[in-house]
């Protein structure tokens, strides 16, 4: 993989597979690809996976170029003999696919094109919960690059939901009709359908019916609302939790993990200190650096974006059965009887 100052990364792929000679390329779906070697010129377009073979007449050095409308990249391969992946990504994280968000993630170079807090537009559409959503635009943005990657795993960049805008905005949750109330069915953005945080946020209803644990059942979960391209390059992430709750004492051996594809944050991975949860929860955890830079916590209700709202985490209070912790109106950490519904900001990786 070929870097270039000009904040984009290359890929292309050249191979001789006999006669005729050929250069196969691997870029961006419906890039423009051009070889040319003196005055010779062979030219195509990538199909809709990318990938462009060029025929050529002889064996050497020709230059080849993939070009969208906003990007260009020109390596120099040498038919035969180069294997060269030329992939091209937009500095500006919204002007790149799903895919190639994952490849560039792939590769463990996701900071060096973007950061903390860019975002990405995701439409929503079907039912989350007891949430209808209709092609409802919002984006997700950046919270860290290989965050806490030896306990989570490596090559992922995290985000959370949402935002209302490409630039400014509002910071949102979405909350169902039961925002603030006491709900005892499942499938509402309450933690469980009744008042305990036994079992922690491995065996929450929050998690298996709300963020759902498969990719291949998830109906009803935000896995089934989210577009087929950012379902197809989710990424499990480890998280390390309080899962056994109820009260108990806050041992260490009550940190326990689970494997996730959308995931509610904890207490520490939003404010660096424990107030409520088991104190051992930072052991495996960290502070997601885009609210370690100092980024509002406070999030409004996504379909009544003047009404700041209290939001899940998925940390359990220790010293109590029925509460889990939460992120109060003034963005301060709160806690909450597990059976409320409030405002769900899940976060992915990718």
């Amino acid at each position: 993989q070929l870097a270039c100052p000009d904040g984009f990364v290359a890929a292309i792929q050249a191979i001789q597979t006999g006669a005729p000679l050929q250069i196969a390329v691997a870029t961006n779906a419906g890039a423009t690809v051009t070889a040319t070697k003196g005055s010779k010129t062979v030219s195509g377009t990538a199909d809709t996976s990318g990938h462009c073979t060029l025929t050529v007449d002889e064996a050497g050095t020709w230059t080849v170029t993939a070009a969208t409308a906003s990007t260009t990249k020109t390596s120099d391969v040498v038919v035969g003999i180069s294997n060269v992946d030329l992939l091209l990504v937009d500095s500006v994280l919204n002007n790149n696919s799903w895919e190639t968000i994952k490849k560039v993630s792939d590769a463990g170079q996701g900071e060096n094109y973007w950061s903390v807090g860019d975002r990405k537009e995701v439409t929503l559409n079907g039912t989350v919960g007891h949430l209808s959503l209709s092609n409802y635009k919002t984006y997700a943005f950046i919270i860290g690059f290989n965050h806490n990657a030896s306990v989570e795993g490596t090559n992922r960049i995290h985000f959370q939901l949402a935002k209302t805008a490409l630039t400014g905005g509002t910071d949102v949750c979405l909350c169902d009709s039961s925002y603030n109330s006491n709900v005892s069915t499942t499938g509402y953005f309450s933690m469980n359908s009744s008042r305990t945080n036994s079992g922690g946020w491995a065996s929450s209803q929050m998690r298996t019916n709300i963020c759902g644990t498969s990719l291949s059942s998830y109906s009803g979960t935000i896995i089934a609302v989210i577009p087929a391209a950012l379902r197809a390059v989710l990424k499990s992430v480890t998280k390390y939790t309080d899962n056994l709750g109820g009260g108990s004492y806050p041992s260490v051996s009550n940190i326990r993990a689970t494997t996730d594809y959308f995931f509610l944050l904890s207490e520490y991975e939003v404010f660096r200190s424990i107030s409520y949860a088991n104190n051992h929860e930072s052991s495996k955890q960290a502070q997601y650096s885009y609210y370690s830079a100092g980024n509002s916590k406070v999030k409004y209700n996504h379909s009544v974006t003047n009404t700041a709202v209290y939001w899940w985490l998925r940390s359990p209070v220790s010293s109590n059965s029925m509460y889990f912790e939460g992120v109060d109106t003034n963005g301060t950490v709160a806690n909450g009887p597990a059976v409320y519904s409030l405002g769900f900001a899940p976060g992915f990786c990718v």
